[in-house]
């Protein structure tokens, strides 16, 4: 019971979860669902991001899509018009896409609550009409193609298991540094603010550097969460970058558990598969997320890993006072 307290609650981050996701491919075989489990793992990137922003700073953003898609259309760019390596290309798109999350950060998160949410709509959808308009550089509604697989030390990552396992290190690194974030001094930062902004004032708390912070951080993951997306796919499509992607990563971050470090990876396995399993009703998609949503925030408002961690210690709480 004690161990999977610990795998629960994360307070020993145990060596089991990595070795599930190195032998993952060796339970799936099928290569649509090794390729379904690389969008897994980059979407976990992006929403990790979104989690630090809205669930632990309490910003909410509906155009994070915007910042997905700037990550994805730089990378291809650099890749293809400028003839530069993915490993150039990578932290590029992902720093270039954090500089436009600064700027535009700095004057919207003076907004607050439903105003701060339609701002990052508004931003979401101005990002698509330039990803379809501006063709010179992004060929526009026909789509960027031929972006090349990453290639490391000279073997080509072209098919899914080995871009699965370039993924798996990038993710893992990426969840530890922010946890490592949320657990500082800096992570506390961000939880005043999202529990009461003005007491955070008064504490001391610098509230709009910390919040342009948040913002930085959550834009830089999802621009390299979009360059890994267009290197994995060789294509890209404005239209993947919509309002109805922004909309499903919050649903995934609210459905896995909103502020929880486990979240957003619960959310993504869940939705994502979900998608998969409702795609032959694809015109009634979101009216079934909807309805997801809705049943897990009646029945599961701390969202599924919330709830569960919450019943599992009321267990432990219980047997040891049966045990007294």
């Amino acid at each position: 019971m004690k161990k999977i307290a610990d795998l629960l609650t994360l307070k020993k981050p145990s060596i089991i979860w990595i070795i599930i996701l190195v032998t993952i491919p060796f339970v799936v075989k099928s290569v649509y669902y090794l390729h379904l489990m690389n969008y897994v793992l980059i979407l976990i990137i992006l929403t990790l991001g979104l989690n630090l922003l809205t669930g632990f700073t309490g910003q909410i953003s509906i155009g994070h899509a915007g910042f997905y898609g700037i990550g994805a259309y730089v990378s291809a760019y650099l890749s293809v018009t400028m003839g530069l390596s993915f490993w150039i290309a990578f932290p590029i798109s992902g720093i270039i896409t954090a500089f436009i999350g600064y700027l535009i950060g700095k004057p919207i998160l003076k907004l607050k609550g439903a105003y701060l949410s339609i701002a990052s709509i508004g931003i979401g959808e101005i990002t698509r009409l330039v990803l379809i308009n501006w063709t010179k550089v992004t060929h526009g509604a026909e789509g960027f193609k031929g972006i090349p697989s990453p290639v490391f030390f000279g073997i080509a990552i072209d098919n899914d298991l080995k871009y699965y396992y370039l993924l798996v290190p990038i993710v893992i690194i990426i969840y530890f540094l922010i946890n490592s974030l949320i657990d500082s001094e800096a992570g506390r930062a961000f939880r005043a603010i999202r529990d009461e902004e003005i007491a955070a004032e008064f504490m001391g708390i610098n509230v709009a550097k910390m919040k342009l912070m948040s913002f930085i951080i959550s834009s830089f993951l999802a621009g390299i969460a979009g360059s890994l997306l267009a290197h994995m796919d060789g294509y890209l499509s404005p239209f993947s970058f919509s309002f109805t992607q922004s909309v499903s990563f919050l649903m995934m971050i609210l459905a896995g558990g909103l502020g929880y470090k486990w979240g957003p990876i619960i959310g993504v396995f869940l939705l994502t598969f979900a998608k998969e399993w409702f795609r032959f009703f694809n015109e009634y998609q979101l009216i079934i997320y909807g309805l997801m949503l809705v049943l897990i925030i009646m029945f599961m408002p701390k969202g599924i890993y919330g709830s569960f961690k919450e019943i599992f210690l009321k267990l432990m709480r219980r047997r040891n006072e049966d045990a007294r």
